[in-house]
């Protein structure tokens, strides 16, 4: 469902924290399962402070004007051009304070829909054949990071904001194209780590983690002077081996 308003904060919160039990989605429809479902906010407003929800797979985008959107003890500001993905059952905060409307365009992934998309690209096709109405739960996760729009997820955005939602068939093939799409960028986040030089996959892990927190900022204060010390130091990191890191990992420059 796209919706142009904010659903009541306490009300989603309740629900959010029961599953949706009750199977009631905001404005009294009724959901077909319990769970989180799909829900596109198409919103404008000033200023508005959305705290610690618990959300399902999300998207966190704007038409025009800026956000912020807190997860796992960071702030992280969403530019025009630029999205965000949050976890399932990871607990989101949403800011806006701004001097003009911000135009947001938030992608909430309904919560069984994203675990089928998961699946049918992950498990072999025998055990989908034998379980097709009992997928086993598959856990997804995507690396908390700032991404620029590229073509297919920005022309994307701009069909569905031209649709309203009646038409269901469309709108979930159009999302499940965007959520294999995001699904094949995280590959390469992965093919990345695997770049790094280190013995163990999890100092691998940390080590990308410190260096996705640098491509955060950049993306973030690309507008302003930045320095490879600052830089450095968002990653933890000494300044040359932030540099040999970050060119191994991404294969160019921060500049």
């Amino acid at each position: 469902m796209i919706l142009h308003q904010f659903p009541d904060l306490q009300w989603l919160k309740q629900q959010a924290d029961q599953n949706f039990s009750r199977r009631k989605a905001w404005g009294g429809r009724t959901l077909a399962k319990e769970g989180w479902p799909t829900v596109i906010l198409h919103t404008k407003t000033k200023t508005t402070y959305r705290d610690n929800i618990r959300g399902p797979l999300s998207l966190f985008t704007n038409v025009s004007g800026e956000s912020r959107v807190g997860v796992e003890g960071r702030s992280i500001k969403i530019k025009e051009n630029y999205f965000f993905l949050t976890n399932p059952d990871q607990h989101y905060t949403l800011e806006i304070d701004a001097p003009v409307p911000t135009q947001t365009f938030n992608i909430h992934f309904g919560e069984y829909f994203a675990e089928q998309v998961f699946e049918s690209f992950h498990l072999p096709v025998n055990i989908l054949l034998e379980n097709t109405f009992q997928i086993p739960h598959q856990p997804m996760a995507f690396h908390n990071r700032i991404q620029p729009h590229d073509a297919f997820t920005k022309m994307v955005m701009n069909q569905i904001a031209g649709k309203d939602d009646q038409d269901e068939l469309w709108l979930e093939e159009t999302l499940y194209t965007l959520l294999a799409h995001l699904m094949r960028n995280e590959n390469e986040v992965y093919k990345t780590k695997l770049r790094l030089p280190a013995l163990k996959s999890s100092t691998r892990s940390e080590l990308l983690q410190r260096l996705l927190r640098s491509t955060d900022y950049i993306f973030s204060f690309y507008d302003q002077s930045l320095s490879l010390d600052e830089l450095a130091q968002i990653s933890c990191l000494s300044k040359f081996h932030f540099l040999r890191l970050f060119k191994i990992a991404f294969q160019k420059t921060p500049h």
